[in-house]
C-alpha cells in the first residue's frame, strides 16, 4: 500500500495570504490596544508614580494622599474626551478657610494638572494664594515629559 503525505490545510502557499494575515493581526493588536487604553483609570501605582516625579523635580506644598484622592479613579478615556476633574481640600493639616485645589484635564496629547493652593498666614485677613500647571504623557502606565507649564502668585 502507498503511503500518502497528508499537508495541514492551514499550510500559507502564497505571500499575500501571509501578508493579509500579518495585516489581521495587527489591526486586532490595535484594537486591544485601543479598547486598554480606553478602561486605564488613575490608580494608586499611577497616582504615586506621578507624585514621585513632581516631588522630585519640584518643590511642592501638598501630600500624596491629596494628588490621590482627586485623581485616583479617574479614567484616561473620560479626559481625553473633554472632561475636566477638579476636587477643593485642605492642603493644610488643620482646619482653617484657606482651600486649595487639584485640577486635572488633557489638551494636545498631554494631561494637565492645575494646582491651585491658598496659604495660611495668621498675621493676614485673607490667604495668599499661588496656581502652577504641570504637563505629562503617560506611556506604557509610566509618568513621562513631566514640565511646570507656569506658575504664578
Amino acid at each position: 500500500m502507498e503511503s500518502i503525505e497528508y499537508k495541514p490545510t492551514t499550510e500559507l502557499n502564497t505571500k499575500t495570504e501571509q501578508s493579509t494575515l500579518k495585516n489581521e493581526k495587527i489591526k486586532k493588536e490595535k484594537i486591544d490596544y485601543n479598547l486598554e487604553s480606553n478602561s486605564i483609570k488613575f490608580d494608586n501605582n499611577l497616582v504615586e508614580k506621578l507624585y514621585k516625579n513632581l516631588k522630585s523635580n519640584f518643590e511642592i506644598d501638598f501630600e500624596l494622599s491629596h494628588l490621590n484622592n482627586a485623581l485616583n479613579g479617574i479614567k484616561m478615556s473620560e479626559l481625553k474626551n473633554g472632561k475636566i476633574f477638579e476636587k477643593e481640600m485642605l492642603f493644610e493639616n488643620f482646619n482653617c478657610e484657606c482651600y486649595d485645589k487639584i485640577t486635572i484635564s488633557y489638551s494636545e496629547n498631554r494631561f494637565l494638572l492645575d494646582i491651585y493652593e491658598e496659604f495660611f498666614e495668621k498675621e493676614l485677613d485673607w490667604c495668599p494664594e499661588s496656581s502652577y500647571r504641570y504637563s505629562f504623557k503617560i506611556v506604557n502606565k509610566t509618568i513621562s515629559d513631566l514640565k511646570l507649564d507656569f506658575m504664578a502668585g
